[in-house]
């Protein structure tokens, strides 16, 4: 018997998209039980567009944060109010595919008892209104369940494959309950990373669908190589770096050299796409000052650049291939 789904949709400052998301439940093959729109105080009309869209669906409900929180808190505000057996949550930007519920149920129901699912992602490039293909990230992986040391050497941030704290599991309502785990309000970006690492310390059973049925709009399109303008995410990678290593610290990790070591190089990694990203905002502010401060104090700057740099050319050359076959 097909598992009962609370959708968490969590918007702010949506209104000219939100649209794509709630038409994507409204055609689910697998129907959810109720679906919770978490406004994050929003400053324009996105509210007044959602109660239009939702007009006559008693599936759906609005909540609307008195306070912007940020994503955490607005997708802990669905999670308190959900009545699912299944939480699963869906950023404003993005889509699911239209058999995503029911083919997550169904891995449910075959793998045994699982408390996290999730399937891969299909790339959506904002700029050109096209889905660009499936990430990759977790082929090979389907049908087995996942331990905290592959999740961390999937979480490298090394540009081989997509890491896996973008992934969007669905959650055994009952489990989050049990173990009291919500979404960390602390940070704004990488957040899912910590609180997926959060629940396999806990114990979860964490299954992978080899499928691509969430629609993910990436930040800047792998073929226009535009940044999209329907993101609200602010880039924080040497937050992201820090709360890595912060991990390092807690007594089930400490002991395991293999996962210190794979939460060394994330930070490490991380921290060269902070070098570039403040190389890239530099640039165009025409800010040689602050290049060569940088440049000082930290030695490794230019070569992270250097090599980011590369991996950026290596990027458009396979943009350039897409486009000479599409």
């Amino acid at each position: 018997m097909p598992v009962s789904f609370s959708v968490i949709v969590t918007t702010y400052n949506s209104s000219a998209f939100v649209n794509r998301a709630i038409e994507s439940l409204k055609n689910q093959t697998l129907p959810p039980m109720e679906v919770l729109i978490v406004d994050d105080c929003s400053s324009d009309n996105t509210i007044d567009v959602i109660k239009q869209l939702i007009t006559g669906d008693e599936r759906f409900r609005i909540i609307a944060l008195p306070v912007n929180g940020g994503p955490s808190a607005a997708r802990n505000a669905g999670i308190g109010l959900a009545g699912g057996e299944w939480i699963a949550t869906l950023d404003a930007d993005d889509a699911y595919a239209p058999e995503r519920l029911e083919k997550l149920s169904a891995a449910i129901e075959q793998t045994g008892p699982l408390d996290m699912v999730a399937d891969d992602l299909l790339f959506y490039d904002s700029d050109i209104r096209t889905e660009t293909g499936a990430s990759g990230a977790i082929r090979d992986f389907g049908g087995k369940i996942i331990s905290l040391p592959i999740f961390f050497q999937y979480n490298l941030v090394n540009g081989q494959r997509t890491d896996w704290g973008l992934l969007k599991p669905c959650f055994r309502r009952a489990f989050l309950t049990e173990t009291g785990q919500l979404y960390p309000t602390t940070i704004r970006h990488g957040e899912d990373f910590l609180f997926f690492t959060n629940l396999l310390l806990k114990g979860a059973r964490w299954g992978l669908v080899d499928q691509p049925l969430y629609i993910y709009t990436q930040r800047v399109g792998s073929v226009s190589q535009k940044l999209s303008e329907v993101t609200r995410t602010t880039v924080a990678y040497g937050a992201l770096a820090k709360s890595a290593l912060n991990l390092t610290k807690y007594d089930q990790i400490s002991s395991n050299k293999n996962m210190m070591r794979l939460l060394t190089e994330r930070a490490n990694n991380l921290m060269k796409l902070d070098d570039a990203h403040f190389f890239s905002v530099a640039i165009r502010r025409k800010d040689i000052k602050g290049l060569l401060q940088r440049a000082m104090s930290r030695p490794v700057f230019v070569p992270h650049v250097v090599e980011c740099v590369f991996l950026a050319v290596k990027r458009r050359v396979r943009r350039v291939s897409w486009l000479g076959k599409a």
